[in-house]
Parts: C-alpha cells; structure tokens; sequence
C-alpha cells in the first residue's frame, strides 16, 4: 500500500530540518571551542612573555655574579702572588739573620777567645809580653790587644742592631702574609657564596627554560588543534552550504510535487463527482476502536494538509491495540518513523499506525479488536508519545482514500 505525499513530504522535510540543526550546532560548538583555544593561546603567549622576562632577569643576575667572581678571583690570585713574594722575602730576610746569627756567633767565639786571653795576662801570665824588645814594642802590643777588642765589640754591636732590624723586617712580614691571607681568605668565602648563588640562578634558569619548553609544547598542540578547528569549521560550513543548496532543491521539488498533486486532487474530486464517491458504509460508523489506551487527539485528520490523525498517548512507549477486528496486510521500518502497521478490517476499510516500535503481531496474523499492536515511540521525528493515525477508504474499483478517522470512533 502506497504512502500519501504529504506524509513523505513531512518527514523528508523534518529530517532535512534536523540535519542542517545539527550542523548548525556542530558549526556553532566548533566556534566555542576555536574560542576557548584562542583565550588559550593568548595565555600561553602571556606566560611565555612572563618567562622569557624572568629568564632574561636571571641571566643577567647571573653575569653580574660571573663579573663579581672574576674580579673576586683576580683578586684572590694578586694576593696569593703578593704572599708568595712577603714569604720569599720573610724567607731571604730569615735566612741572612741565620747568617748574621753565625757570623755573630763567631765573633763572640773570637771575643771570647780574646777576653781568655786577657784573664790569662792579667793571672800573671805576661811571658809574651816580657819577650818585647822594648817599652815601645809592649806598649804597641798592649795597644793593639785592645783596639783588637774594641773592634770585636763594635762588630758585635752593629750586627745585633742589624739582626734586631731583620727579626722586626721579618715581624713586619709576618704581619702582612697575615693580613694577606686573611684578605685572601675572605675573597674565597664570598668567591664561595657567589658560587652557591650562582649555582641558585643556574637551578633557576634551567627550571624557566623547562617551563617555557613546556608552555611552547603546550603552545605548538593548542596552534595544531586550533587549526584542526578552523579546518574542520571550513568543512562544517561547506555542508552547510550544500545542506542549504540541497534544501532548497527538495522545496523546488516539493512544490512541484504539490503543483503536481494539487492537479491530480482536482482530477480526483472531479472523478469523484462523476463516479460519486461511495460514503463510508453506515455498518462501519462508530465501531472503530480509539487506537492508543488512555489517548487523546492531539492534531485533527487535514491539520496543515496531513492526511492522519496525531493521537497522543499519556506517555512514551504508550500501547497501541487495533482499531477493529481485521488481518495484518503490511509491516514496514522506516528509520526516521518507525514501524508502519496496516490491516485491513473489511474490503472497503482499512487502519495504518505510524511510529510504532517492534510490533507484537507479524503479518497475515488475525487480530481482534483492542488486542495490543506495539507500543509508541519507535522513529526518531515523532515523539515517542504519539502516532499518527490513518483510516483507508476502498471503492468499488480498488481505488482508495484517507479519509477522517473521528467519523468512524
């Protein structure tokens, strides 16, 4: 049994409404996110930004602790160089007052020898004496004995001043490796304490190169997925496009279908005038059952040129049972409708259910009046808790119309 137009044109229309909606929503969804990226990338670029200043800060922290520990270095290696010459120096200054301190000890060595030698004179032991020649020649040897002495004496003296200015010299010295080394010293612990801050900055740095590093990666995957967006919106609008060019295309059809079938119903009423269409049998008015359990009439038979009857259940999955006593003559899927049930009661009346889910009878079975069909719910473009409802009007040629199902209730 053929379908009526008007319904195939709905339901076309309907899916192509819901198709160019979701790529409406999609295209629209696509945006947000580019949206979302876009605030995304502008953030990364900001942290970058914010980085790359720290980076650039601690760079230069880190030059100015390199200069401050070369120059602190330098100074460290002039004052090794200075100690090293005050040690050689206090090391030659030691070393000559070893030599005067053994020059001392031999002249004192001499004076001693020489002052034995006087005791022994003067215990009465002037025989060297008595062997002079005569009072000049004693008297030149005595004289001579004492400027002897006193020369030793004098020597002795000016070597004890000298061994007293190097002991002070070496003193001195002593003092100035000291100071040196403590100058030394305390250029190596803030030469150490740079380093430690260095080492600091140098931890720091790596860190910010890693976050950066980071955030680019981050960057680079957010620039890829946003051009991924862009390119699918681009694809998004192209079917859009074709969508809306498709749409337009099945309007031009469908209003020549309608042109169409306008001039076949005007055909159709005027060989119905001539033939003068049967009236439905008087045996069959008021024995129709109403189809959906606990239903109402949501849109009457020819609201906006339909051809059935939307009745509404008081749910989804609302039960549908048999108008009338009759056989299944038809059984058909349609994705976006569901089931289609037809039976026919009688060889002029027929019932169609629309948007039924997995029927509970099978074709060729016999049903009886109220016995359970399906339930409602079972296509995507009528809601779950209604169906649409046709009665079929058979003539006496095999001809047939929809005609209003509220006469036969």
């Amino acid at each position: 049994m053929r379908w009526g137009w008007v319904g195939l044109l709905v339901a076309l229309t309907l899916a192509s409404a819901q198709s160019l909606e979701e790529l409406r929503q999609q295209a629209q969804e696509n945006q947000r996110l580019q949206q979302l990226q876009r605030q995304r990338i502008e953030a990364l670029n900001r942290e970058l930004a914010q980085l790359d200043a720290a980076t650039a800060a601690r760079l230069a922290e880190l030059r100015r602790l390199e200069a401050e520990i070369t120059r602190l270095e330098r100074e460290r290696a002039e004052l090794t160089r200075q100690i090293g010459l005050l040690e050689e120096q206090k090391r030659q200054t030691e070393a000559r007052i070893r030599a005067l301190q053994k020059e001392l000890d031999e002249l004192r060595g001499r004076l001693s020898a020489l002052v034995e030698s006087l005791h022994r004179e003067r215990a009465g032991r002037y025989l060297p004496l008595l062997r002079a020649q005569s009072f000049v020649d004693l008297a030149v040897r005595s004289r001579w004995v004492g400027v002897l002495g006193q020369h030793q004496t004098d020597l002795m003296d000016r070597i004890r001043t000298t061994v007293r200015r190097l002991d002070e010299e070496r003193v001195r010295l002593g003092l100035l490796v000291e100071a040196l080394t403590e100058r030394r010293a305390e250029r190596q612990a803030r030469i150490a304490a740079l380093a430690q801050n260095r080492q600091a900055v140098e931890l720091t740095l790596a860190s910010l190169r890693q976050q950066r590093a980071g955030r680019q990666a981050i960057l680079r995957e957010t620039l890829e997925a946003q051009a991924r967006l862009q390119a699918e919106l681009r694809v998004l609008q192209s079917r859009i496009a074709a969508e809306l060019r498709r749409i337009a295309e099945e309007r031009r059809r469908e209003e020549e279908r309608r042109r169409r079938e306008a001039l076949a119903a005007q055909r159709a009423r005027e060989e119905a005038r001539r033939v003068q269409a049967a009236a439905p049998p008087r045996e069959v008015i008021g024995s129709l059952q109403f189809p959906v359990r606990g239903g109402r009439i949501a849109e009457a038979y020819g609201y906006q040129g339909n051809d059935w009857q939307t009745l509404q259940g008081p749910g989804p999955s609302s039960p549908i049972v048999a108008a009338a006593e009759g056989v299944v003559i038809d059984s058909l899927f349609i994705a976006n409708l569901g089931y289609t049930l037809t039976i026919r009661h009688s060889d002029r009346i027929a019932t169609q259910y629309v948007n039924v889910q997995e029927p509970q009878v099978a074709v060729g079975q016999r049903v009886a009046q109220g016995q359970l069909l399906g339930y409602t719910g079972g296509g995507v473009l009528i809601p779950s808790d209604q169906m649409w409802f046709r009665v079929i009007f058979i003539d006496e040629n095999g001809n047939f119309r929809y005609v209003d199902p509220s006469r036969y209730y």
